[in-house]
């Protein structure tokens, strides 16, 4: 994005327009225009047009006295780049402050200090693979990931070209030449990856700066071969600019959210803006030089880098404050966002650009580089600080514990929906949100008792963890490394409970049955099981193929080969969330998710090994519950939802109605023990991200639970060991 003159001596208007192009595709597609579903790819424009400009400068200052001055370089790009960009987001966390719910605050500030130090794009690619990062929204610096990428080419290209600058010098080679070769290396190495990794990595290979250098390295090849589009003949030069405008346009309208990206359709953006600057270089005053070079689009062209930057936290703030942006609302924000990008150019970027001192002392400019970037440190770590202060510590709180009908011992009440005098009984009026379903005549009856739901109170004066916190509340396996992150086809098992204990208990799934992970082990543990885990977040263990890039299919196949050959435990504990497989209406999907579940259960089933499967937990909706409690802890009953048994509850029901050795649970009448689910329950906060709940409502949780589980198991192991031979 940075940079005002062309890989010749004098200024080209058409650029200027170019950019124009570029920040208007990104524009539009942030608004929410529906003719612009490719609008994405202006980002991509913008990478050609640096490496152009950027490699143009090198080039041209090799030429001229055989050498780069790296010290002269970095300060005129952090003269140019980082005014702006601090200004920009120190305003961002002010308005997050005043705007954004306390809550994410800290994933913020993180954002802003990574943006800051030009790793943002890193952060998020992380992020983008990091399953309990699942409520993360879009952050308002979330755009300064395509600045980081540009930033971590400014370092590596210069130091490539003096490198190819001692190529020449040494061995007397034609300058232009050997950096054309180098580059070109880079260009095919990273074009490899990117189709590659996109293909294989979709989430972090948007973000990363390997799979977009190739973009920049085209621009620097027009820049390098500069002479050769020179000599086109106007005609011909006229042409391929048309050509390269029309693929842009292709580009912006043919593309869309579930085009992977970047991989090999990013050439259509980038070879197509690499034909508009090759064509200017002959095409002189006539169609898309002219086009671009008209005043209006030189205007818009000369605040791209201002409007970039502006125009997205304007329309995250705004989202935040007011709820989801209409078409008209997203447009008229991008179009606002003009006014401040407009005086930042005018007061920040010209002046600081311009200013003599900066160019006669490049010493200067890189201390008001630095002096800019802890500006924007600084506004992040206010950030996390802030919401850090706000944490309330509280005592140890009873949570589901307080539910406990007079401290009586679950194990001997019955069952909601069973008659005390005849625990061979079901209720058929029971809901499934209060019975425990599916167990089969094989299986004996076991006892076991819902919460008092008279001792709920919605007025806590404590709530823990605190909403705050919520997110890293989690099981210890995580922290273990005991859980597979999205993406990954890696099995990882990992033993806990007792390591002597002569029952082994295998827990599978995704991270649905990973939230309980500290119960199961203190259960396994009490009761003398060695526990083996293997889950990976994003994966419900079926055969069927789910929605992914196929990792999860390849994963569970993995570990079903694995508990049918040496690892085979005794019985078998899962669970998971609700996963989309294939096509077809949501039953259909249903269908043969439930399929896939049964496919592996029967197989377990053959060989001696029955299956416990625990039904997944009441959905929120789309709305975290801990942000709102932190908004509303003074009445935390404006935080109910409506009860659901958990949107992968009638897939693991219909599956284990299907296999004879299958036992399903349901923990859901304690975790959502009325008609609206409360938040909180004995001052325990009950949910994290998503559906899945926090561990410190999982850990008071273990009584009732290990009433439903023990038995279930000891039935279900005795069952087996009945039928075998």
């Amino acid at each position: 994005m940075p940079g005002r003159h062309s890989g010749t001596a004098h200024f080209r208007p058409d650029i200027e327009g170019l950019r124009a192009v570029a920040v208007l595709m990104v524009l539009a597609f942030h608004a929410g225009l529906p003719f612009a579903p490719g609008g994405f790819a202006g980002v991509d424009v913008f990478f050609v047009i640096s490496g152009f400009l950027i490699t143009g400068l090198l080039v041209r200052e090799v030429e001229r006295s055989g050498r780069v001055s790296l010290l002269t370089f970095y300060a005129r790009r952090a003269k140019r780049l980082l005014p702006a960009a601090s200004l920009v987001l120190v305003v961002t966390g002010i308005l997050t402050w005043l705007f954004i719910p306390r809550v994410r605050w800290a994933e913020i500030g993180g954002d802003l200090v990574a943006s800051a130090a030009y790793l943002i794009n890193w952060r998020l690619a992380d992020r983008s693979v990091d399953y309990l990062a699942e409520d993360s929204v879009a952050s308002p610096v979330q755009h300064y990931w395509s600045l980081a990428v540009e930033e971590q080419f400014y370092i590596v290209w210069p130091l490539l070209i003096v490198f190819g600058a001692w190529l020449v010098h040494r061995h007397r080679l034609r300058t232009r030449p050997v950096l054309g070769a180098l580059l070109l290396l880079v260009v095919v190495g990273s074009l490899g990856w990117s189709v590659v990794a996109t293909a294989s990595q979709p989430e972090t290979a948007y973000f990363v700066t390997t799979t977009r250098l190739w973009e920049l390295g085209v621009g620097g090849l027009v820049a390098i071969t500069s002479a050769h589009w020179q000599r086109l003949a106007p005609g011909t030069a006229t042409g391929l600019a048309w050509a390269g405008l029309a693929a842009l346009l292709l580009s912006v309208t043919i593309l869309g959210t579930g085009t992977a990206w970047p991989g090999y359709a990013a050439l259509l953006p980038t070879l197509g803006t690499a034909a508009v600057i090759a064509g200017g270089f002959a095409g002189r005053d006539r169609g898309p030089v002219r086009l671009l070079g008209a005043a209006p689009m030189r205007d818009i062209g000369a605040t791209s880098y201002s409007l970039y930057l502006w125009h997205w936290p304007l329309l995250v703030v705004a989202a935040a404050a007011w709820g989801d942006l209409s078409l008209w609302q997203g447009v008229a924000i991008a179009a606002f966002s003009y006014l401040p990008a407009r005086l930042t150019y005018a007061l920040v970027e010209n002046p600081i650009r311009s200013a003599p001192v900066m160019s006669r002392l490049p010493f200067v400019a890189l201390v008001v580089g630095a002096a800019c970037t802890v500006l924007g440190v600084g506004a992040g770590v206010t950030l996390v600080r802030g919401m850090e202060s706000s944490i309330e510590q509280t005592e140890a709180a009873p949570g589901a514990e307080a539910l406990l009908d007079g401290g009586e011992n679950p194990m001997d009440a019955p069952a909601p929906g069973r008659d005390a005098d005849d625990p061979s009984a079901v209720d058929e009026d029971a809901t499934p949100a209060t019975a425990t379903a599916a167990t089969h005549d094989s299986a004996p009856d076991f006892a076991d008792t819902g919460p008092d739901v008279s001792r709920i109170d919605l007025t806590p004066e404590a709530i823990s963890p605190d909403p705050l916190l919520a997110t890293k509340d989690l099981p210890a396996l995580y922290a273990r490394g005991c859980s597979g992150k999205v993406g990954t086809t890696e099995v990882i098992h990992c033993v806990s409970g007792d390591p002597e204990g002569e029952l082994v208990v295998a827990v599978v799934g995704d991270s649905k049955i990973g939230q309980w992970g500290d119960v199961l082990e203190q259960v396994a543990t009490d009761e003398g099981w060695q526990l083996h885990l293997y889950t990976r977040s994003g994966c419900t263990w079926t055969a069927a193929s789910i929605d992914d890039d196929g990792s999860c299919l390849r994963w569970g196949q993995e570990v079903h080969d694995r508990l049918l050959g040496d690892e085979q435990p005794d019985v078998v504990i899962v669970s998971g969330v609700k996963h989309g497989s294939g096509a077809g209406s949501g039953q259909e999907r249903r269908d043969r998710l439930a399929a896939g579940y049964a496919d592996y259960w029967s197989d377990l089933g053959q060989v001696g090994v029955p299956v416990i499967v625990l039904s997944d937990t009441p959905s929120p909706g789309e709305h975290p519950v801990y942000e709102c409690v932190s908004e509303h802890r003074d009445d935390v009953s404006v935080c109910a939802f409506d009860r659901s048994d958990g949107s992968g509850t009638r897939a693991l029901q219909a599956a284990a109605a299907q296999v004879p050795t299958a036992t399903f649970l349901t923990m859901n009448d304690w975790i959502c023990p009325l008609e609206d689910c409360p938040p909180v329950i004995g001052d325990v906060l009950v949910y994290r991200q998503g559906s899945h709940i926090t561990n410190t409502y999982a850990v008071s949780l273990l009584e009732p639970l290990r009433a439903r589980l023990v038995p279930a198991v000891e039935a279900a192991v005795a069952a087996s060991g009945a039928s075998s031979p």
